[in-house]
């Protein structure tokens, strides 16, 4: 069972960055109190010396907590000097009920550092002043009569209250903290992931490039010391000599060969006898406290002079025919210094480094046959082409069809793969023949390998893990491409008569070793999908997951990740304002990867916050500006931020150094050019301005990121008229998700983006004579539906007091038919209304009105009947309709 410290918050919710932020904030409040504490006293009477007392404790607060002490303990002296601010008013006004209303707002303040000290400062500060002062003095402290015959009573309530807002504020706190560590910790184990496939993948292509024995074998050593973060690494392997004799030799890396001169070779000792054997990976947190160390003579541990070693870790070199080449050692003198991570890299390293020394062997092989042997020859050019085309690409079909080629090209008649799937079947990948017929070769990829039968010989060669050679005239050679833990699937290669060509047991190594690399090349392009898959998840994941459906709106966004296997910064959002008003953002953060996401998310957070904080458009991403910069991020963000309000016909667009949104009007689609700012993030001294331009019904703005419409060998310009050229061939009535997909297109038709794109279309639809909406069941949905009503009303005549009467009363049903409308998750209602000569509404729900009750007021209907001439409640099978008509009297009413 868990103690009460651990379901507090830890202190740890706010980031330092903007713990500091509000921090600042508070010391500010205390500077200001210090300030008119002595004013306010000098005001109510009190003598000068009085003043000068009861304003030295405030400043005093405020000095402490400016100083050197810990976060916390800063939190704790602000927070108290807050609460004395308010106590000193409070003793200073005579017990005024006001200042204890100033006490609540000191509560509230302090609550933004999101920790419990301040919460339990103020149940102390009402326990002791509102209590013990109260029973003192309580003129001082109350001017109720009530509390003045009760004030620990009084002060239980006040701290009632308080305790009650500290526990639903900690909770939560408790769960922001949870949701950081877990989110931290999967982004940990993201980025240890993308390290090993990324680490594996270079090596991979390092080693597949070079084939001198030493230069791979000492690469492989230096790989492994290096993403170890070993003291010294070191490569033990065996050699055949010039007389045939076998000999160990090693390569070394962290430390000079002269540290090791001294002393013999390591022997197969009980401890590493698994490297030597090739049978295990020995990793030890520490060497000297395995019972088996130090009882082999003549050193019986570390020899002399030996480097210090405390952890080690040795990972066995296998080659192709499970022969142990050797074997990797990796030492350093601390303990516990490698883990399950180093232990697979290592592994990863050791596989590769088999396959690079079989490659060198088998090269160096050759060329001492080369002038005895040309077709041996012609096999290290076709390993060498395909190590290329194995490097080039990580699609696998890409990889497996120009293999295919190459093989056709050089040493086969026909060559097919095929790659078996998760239920064990087979699946043709890749078919190249050379001299047939397109039908042939048609009829060549349709076929499937039967992987049940035992005549196949795919399903033969898979099942024995070995390769299977039919000689003759038209020969046939079936190779297993077996990865590190499996068999992926096979090469089938085939010769006909016509061409002199046929296969035998000499060319089984070389098949048997473009067959390896063939293999390591899908488990690494399957390595890079699943990796490729798990940004995208990451990247999604940040974004809305829809968008929200807005009365009298349409919206549509699109978000396409670019090439590279990293997250990018990219992001939209759409986000209801009070009145009616629609924002509307696009951004991008100037960098990719873990942190550009994560940033990306802080930035799409901040710009609702200050939103919905009432900020104007200006002042957002001044707001945001700032943010970046206190936070003293390495990025920097452009970004669109803009305000459509539609009663008033305007849109609001501060730009921050990203491409110009584009508006689509009666009359063509134009770019909003604005004083466009610097990048958010880019300078201290920055200022945005906003740029106001007229809307009407039907108008559509499109707001993109640069990855839509920039090529690097093109100017921004060409790729601005592509995307204003696809807008302006659509008709005004074409659909917004279409809008978006013709637009993704054409943009992107002439070239292949490697950034991310998002794009985001939203149109404030036209009002027709007859308004039809069908709305989201949701109070958010009502404010914006008014302002539609208010248009339309004012285009079909009504004067401004019948548009008042009018969208109140239909604001009433349609309240009615969000709050008392019992139906589906996410159920809509409709509103229709028409005008001739007289208006009339239906607002038709989804659902069951519940029976009245007393305490939710009831006078919905009384205000609707008040507004207008006639109204009618019809419950029906489907649900209610509230039907209301008014005649219009305005003059110009139709």
């Amino acid at each position: 069972m868990r103690s009460l410290p651990d379901w507090l918050p830890r202190g740890r919710t706010l980031p330092d960055d903007l713990w500091l932020a509000r921090h600042r904030g508070v010391l500010a409040l205390l500077w200001a109190h210090s300030a008119f504490i002595p004013v306010f006293a000098a005001v109510r009477g009190y003598s000068a010396m009085h003043a000068v007392v009861e304003g030295s404790i405030v400043p005093l607060t405020a000095v402490l907590a400016t100083t050197g002490f810990g976060r916390r303990t800063r939190t704790a002296i602000a927070s108290v000097g807050l609460l004395t601010s308010s106590a000193i008013l409070v003793h200073l006004s005579g017990g005024m009920i006001e200042m204890h209303f100033h006490f609540f707002v000191m509560v509230a303040v302090v609550a933004l550092y999101q920790d419990w000290i301040p919460f339990l400062a103020a149940i102390g500060y009402v326990l002791v002043h509102h209590g013990l002062m109260g029973a003192i003095d309580a003129d001082s402290v109350f001017n109720h009569a009530a509390a003045q015959r009760h004030p620990w009573l009084w002060a239980s309530i006040h701290a009632f209250f308080i305790a009650g807002i500290s526990v639903a504020c900690l909770v939560s706190w408790r769960l922001n903290e949870r949701t950081l560590a877990e989110r931290t910790e999967a982004e940990d184990r993201l980025r240890e992931e993308t390290h090993v496939v990324e680490t594996l993948h270079d090596i991979g292509k390092a080693l597949a490039a070079d084939l001198d024995t030493e230069r791979v074998i000492q690469a492989v050593t230096d790989a492994g010391t290096n993403l170890t973060g070993a003291a010294f690494g070191a490569f033990f392997y065996n050699v055949v000599g010039p007389e045939g004799e076998a000999l160990m030799v090693y390569t070394l890396s962290g430390a000079p060969r002269e540290a090791f001169a001294d002393f013999p070779l390591p022997r197969k000792t009980e401890i590493f006898a698994p490297t030597f054997d090739g049978s295990d990976v020995v990793r030890l947190d520490d060497v000297t406290a395995d019972p088996r160390f130090g009882k082999m003579g003549p050193h019986y541990g570390m020899p002399k002079g030996h480097l210090a070693v405390r952890s080690y870790l040795a990972v066995p070199v296998h080659s192709r025919s499970g022969e142990a080449l050797g074997g990797l050692f990796f030492g350093h003198p601390d303990v516990g210094m490698f883990d399950e991570i180093h232990e697979r890299i290592v592994v990863g390293i050791a596989a590769q480094a088999a396959v690079a020394v079989d490659n060198a062997r088998l090269y160096e092989s050759e060329h001492r046959a080369r002038t005895t042997s040309e077709l041996a020859q012609a096999g290290l050019v076709l390993l060498s082409d395909v190590s290329r085309a194995l490097t080039a690409s990580l699609e696998v079909e890409d990889i497996l069809r120009d293999v295919a080629e190459l093989v056709v090209a050089t040493s086969a008649d026909h060559c097919a793969i095929d790659v078996l799937d998760e239920a064990g079947g087979a699946h043709r990948v890749s078919a190249v023949a050379a001299g047939c017929s397109g039908a042939s070769v048609d009829e060549m990829e349709a076929h499937t390998p039967d992987m049940t039968s035992e005549h196949d010989p795919v399903a033969d060669a898979v099942r024995r893990r070995e390769s299977l050679l039919v000689p003759g005239a038209q020969s046939t050679l079936v190779i297993p491409l077996v990865g590190r833990h499996e068999v992926l699937g096979a090469i089938s290669l085939a010769t006909l008569p016509s061409s002199g060509r046929s296969f035998s047991a000499a060319d089984i190594p070389l098949a048997e070793e473009m067959a390896r690399r063939v293999a390591l090349a899908i488990e690494n392009g399957r390595l890079y999908a699943r990796q490729r898959t798990v940004a995208e998840t990451l990247q999604h994941s940040l974004l809305p997951d829809r968008l929200p459906e807005i009365p009298g709106f349409e919206a549509a966004a699109r978000y396409i990740a670019g090439a590279d296997i990293e997250v990018g910064g990219d992001w939209y959002d759409v986000l209801q304002l009070p009145g009616g008003r629609i924002a509307l953002t696009m951004g991008d953060v100037v960098g990719r990867g873990e942190r550009a996401a994560a940033l990306m998310g802080q930035l799409r957070t901040a710009v609702r916050a200050y939103a919905l904080d009432g900020k104007s458009p200006s002042e957002v991403v001044g707001a945001v500006n700032h943010l970046l910069l206190d936070a003293g991020q390495e990025y920097m963000a452009t970004m669109i931020y803009a305000v459509l309000d539609a009663e008033a016909g305007e849109l609001q667009v501060v730009n921050a150094g990203h491409p110009p949104p584009l508006l689509v009007s009666d009359s063509g689609p134009s770019f909003i050019e604005s004083a466009g700012g610097m990048p958010v993030g880019a300078m201290a001294s920055a200022r945005y301005r906003g740029t106001i331009v007229p809307v009407t019904g039907g108008a559509t703005i499109v707001l993109y990121t640069d990855g839509l419409v920039e090529e690097r060998a093109a100017p921004l310009a060409e790729g601005l008229e592509r995307l204003r050229t696809a807008v302006a061939d659509m008709s005004s009535a074409v659909d917004l998700e279409e809008m978006c997909s013709r637009v993704l297109a054409a943009a992107r038709a002439d070239h292949h983006a490697a950034d991310d794109v998002a794009l985001l279309a939203f149109r404030l639809c036209p009002v027709d004579a007859e308004l039809h909406l069908r709305v989201p069941s949701e109070p958010s949905a009502l404010a914006p539906l008014r302002a539609t009503l208010r248009r339309w009303l004012l285009q079909a005549g009504a004067n401004e007091l019948e548009t008042y009467e009018l969208v109140v009363a239909v604001g009433e049903a349609c309240s009615n038919a969000v709050r008392h409308a019992t139906g589906p998750a996410h159920a809509h209602f409709e509103l229709e209304a028409s005008c001739n000569g007289s208006v009339e509404i239906r607002v038709r729900d989804e659902g069951r009105w519940r029976p009245h009750r007393p305490s939710e007021g009831g006078r919905g209907l009384s205000i609707i009947e008040s507004f207008v001439d006639a109204m009618e409640v019809v419950p029906k099978d489907s649900g209610t309709e509230v039907l209301m008509r008014r005649r219009l009297v305005g003059e110009d009413a139709r």
